[in-house]
């Protein structure tokens, strides 16, 4: 069952319900009135958290008596009911869950707190080079500390707040501003560099709030017009950390370096997290593996609605596979379509990569000539890693009965890092099948997910390619 397009079709299953218990049975709860509603303090010993420093997988567990269930609550939403579950956490920090108790009374007034640290920052895709390499040359080198010009509306005012911590800075900006270098922050060094060498360079930002282009250049502190780069369109999803790097740069004769951003653009109350600034000498080897760039330029989208969309004219059978760990199926998970938008919930989690499987397998054909263009968008109410989107030629029944599979015939099979509440575009240009395909399906996995996960899948596009 492990085969990476092996799924089971079936009826769609509806099943409506705020979360699901499935620890208990009905026959293990008290009867009513016997014990009243639970008093959550009773019940603080019971609950245990664990956090995997290594890969940030932090596991709640509860070990109450018979007839009351936790209700894990995260971020003010009911999360789980679970006995035992796992949560992922992308960046360091300190962390909270509120746990209420249930039983056939009722849920319990009081609501036990408990809090929880991560240590370091785990990268959606590349993380930058290495921090405590004994090539960077940052954090041996003499920072200045960082100088502000913050000005909404070209009318400066007091100095953002910031604070540095190991290495890492973080800035408070209470006031929005409109336009870049509005909200400048510089920090002048002793470090030199010079032309007989190349250079490395990365660090990871953060914005509490979604910017749209933060400004970041390497530059000489004397002379704002000889830099190393000038990027002015790094975006940032709101707590979604992202590596600003560099590669192999060629060298400049510059005595003493500034490392400037600018935050102008921002929303009002954004804290901004500055991390594992590396600068080093490209020739020394910090086991640094940097990702190829894609260079394919996104193409010209035509509207979702469009005639020109050929995901329009096609027709298509939805179908699942939903496993448990020892990968026996469950039932199928709830599934509402509205329009051109389809929302699933899973109310069990998975453990694995493709033991929750969605697919539309569809009418559409395709010869070996053809490009297409590919789009869609996603969005999960928690973290999933590793979700698969997958444009493959459908399996088919053979004379003889059995399944033909074709899973290795397809457009594009991407991986993509789903973080909490925020939209994933998912997108591939100027694609073609290997091998003629006779039907095509579109397939989807959420394996790895929680409890109480839903998932939105949105605005599929399939074009023929555009410049």
């Amino acid at each position: 069952m492990k085969n990476i397009y092996s799924y089971i079709g079936g009826m769609l299953l509806v099943t409506a319900m705020a979360f699901s218990i499935t620890s208990c049975s009905p026959d293990d709860f008290v009867t009513p009135n016997e014990a009243g509603i639970p008093v959550a303090s009773t019940y603080e010993s019971a609950i245990k958290i664990d956090v995997d420093q290594t890969t940030n997988w932090v596991t709640f567990s509860f070990n109450g008596q018979q007839g009351v269930t936790p209700v894990w609550i995260f971020d003010g939403k009911t999360y789980s009911s679970s006995f035992s579950m796992k949560k992922y956490y992308r960046k360091s920090g300190d962390y909270s869950v509120d746990v209420k108790i249930s039983n056939a009374n009722g849920i319990s007034d009081g609501t036990i707190s408990k809090t929880f640290h991560v240590d370091k920052t785990i990268m959606n895709g590349f993380g930058g080079f290495v921090y405590d390499s004994e090539f960077n040359m940052w954090p041996t080198a003499t920072v200045d500390a960082p100088t502000f010009y913050y000005a909404p509306g070209w009318s400066q005012i007091e100095n953002p707040k910031y604070s540095l911590e190991g290495g890492t800075y973080t800035v408070t900006l209470p006031e929005a501003t409109g336009e870049t270098w509005q909200a400048q922050m510089a920090m002048v060094t002793n470090i030199s560099t010079e032309t007989t060498k190349n250079y490395d360079f990365s660090v990871i930002l953060t914005a509490s709030v979604s910017h749209p282009s933060v400004t970041v250049k390497l530059v000489d502190s004397t002379n704002d017009g000889v830099y190393y780069f000038e990027e002015k369109n790094v975006k940032l999803e709101a707590n979604e950390p992202l590596c600003f790097w560099k590669s192999d740069m060629p060298g400049i004769d510059i005595a003493k370096l500034k490392l400037v951003f600018d935050f102008g653009g921002n929303a009002a109350g954004t804290e901004m997290t500055i991390e594992n600034i590396v600068l080093k000498d490209h020739a020394n080897d910090d086991g640094t593996k940097v990702p190829e760039i894609d260079t394919t330029p996104e193409p010209t989208w035509v509207a979702v609605d469009s005639g020109d969309n050929l995901w329009n004219g096609a027709t298509f059978v939805n179908k699942f596979f939903y496993a448990n760990s020892d990968w026996s199926p469950r039932p199928n998970p709830e599934l509402v379509e509205d329009g051109r938008s389809y929302s699933l919930t899973f109310s069990q989690s998975t453990a694995e990569a493709w033991q929750n499987q969605f697919s539309f397998e569809t009418n559409l054909t395709s010869d070996t000539e053809t490009l297409y263009d590919f789009h869609v968008v996603l969005n999960s109410s928690a973290d999933i890693k590793n979700v698969t989107v997958k444009l493959v030629q459908t399996n088919e029944i053979g004379e003889d009965g059995n399944e033909i599979k074709h899973d290795g015939n397809f457009f594009f099979d991407k991986k993509v890092d789903l973080v909490a509440d925020v939209e994933q575009a998912v997108w591939t240009a100027s694609v073609k099948a290997p091998e003629a395909m006779h039907a095509i399906s579109l397939v989807f996995d959420f394996g790895g997910n929680p409890d109480n996960t839903s998932v939105t899948i949105k605005d599929i596009i399939l074009q023929k390619h555009k410049d």
